[in-house]
């Protein structure tokens, strides 16, 4: 009799359990699709309100020659786009120094300047792979990259912050394959995709500062593969509104000063030295 009641006791608690599982995933699922509108609300006056937005950073690379720095403004205009890149290359590195690079999106097309080349129009991979560089902004807004099928599987903390923790349910609607994001304000705090090699690349974003209002920008950002830190970007300053020129997002305006062929030969072939 009493296993019996203890059996009967077992299945009620697990019916209870499961009961309680498929509550709850509905709840979240339904949550997930409110919070997609809730960022939508949140964050559309603020962009209206944002006219131009100006962003210098300082990014260190590892690479096998050593640390890799570069420099990086970023200007945005409504749909224009412009980064302009100052890259200081290791010691042991074969390439110049100073080597300068500028890609800008006139809203219509992609171009790309360097001290290598003149101005050129970008298509088929190269176009995709500064398109990737532009989803730095795009990340801002990361409601727009994932899709109403992605579901809530839980909340876990992220540099002291309780965040929501997103899967995507098909790689191919998103770029993103997990994402964690602020249970407050809806900041993305991380997100992991999957790299051509199978790898797991993940970026991390810190040190939020307030711009306007309750708008926050990461001041830090870092970027692993398989849990391994591979570069580290740092916000030197940040301006809105400041009247950025459409001058700015014309290629045949763009000047860049040429790399010194003979200083990267002497990188390449060192001169002998004096008997």
């Amino acid at each position: 009799m009493a296993k019996n009641i203890n059996n009967a006791g077992v299945k009620t608690l697990l019916v209870a359990l499961v009961i309680l599982v498929l509550g709850l995933s509905r709840a979240l699922t339904q949550d997930w699709s409110s919070i997609l509108k809730q960022a939508q609300v949140k964050y559309a006056k603020f962009e209206n309100e944002i006219k131009d937005m100006t962003i210098v950073q300082e990014m260190k690379v590892i690479t096998p020659e050593g640390e890799m720095v570069s420099e990086t403004k970023m200007l945005k205009k409504g749909e224009k786009f412009r980064m302009d890149t100052r890259m200081q290359a290791p010691e042991t590195s074969e390439m110049p120094e100073g080597m300068e690079t500028v890609a800008i999106y006139d809203g219509k097309d992609t171009w790309m300047i360097s001290s290598f080349m003149e101005k050129k129009k970008l298509s088929g991979e190269e176009k995709k792979q500064y398109e990737e560089e532009r989803n730095w902004w795009r990340e801002r807004n990361w409601w727009e990259l994932v899709s109403e099928k992605a579901k809530i599987v839980g909340t876990e903390k992220v540099d002291k912050r309780e965040c929501y923790v997103v899967e995507m349910e098909e790689e191919r609607e998103s770029p993103f394959t997990k994402l964690w994001f602020d249970k407050k304000n809806l900041a993305l705090i991380k997100y992991e995709v999957n790299g051509p090699k199978g790898e797991t690349i993940a970026l991390i974003q810190s040190d939020f500062r307030k711009i306007k209002g309750d708008w926050e920008m990461p001041y830090k950002t870092e970027f692993y593969t398989d849990g391994k830190l591979m570069s580290t970007s740092l916000v030197k300053s940040l301006e809105i509104n400041k009247g950025v020129s459409d001058d700015l997002f014309d290629p045949n305006r763009v000047k860049i000063k040429g790399f010194n062929i003979r200083e990267m030969m002497k990188k390449r072939i060192p001169e002998k030295e004096e008997e």
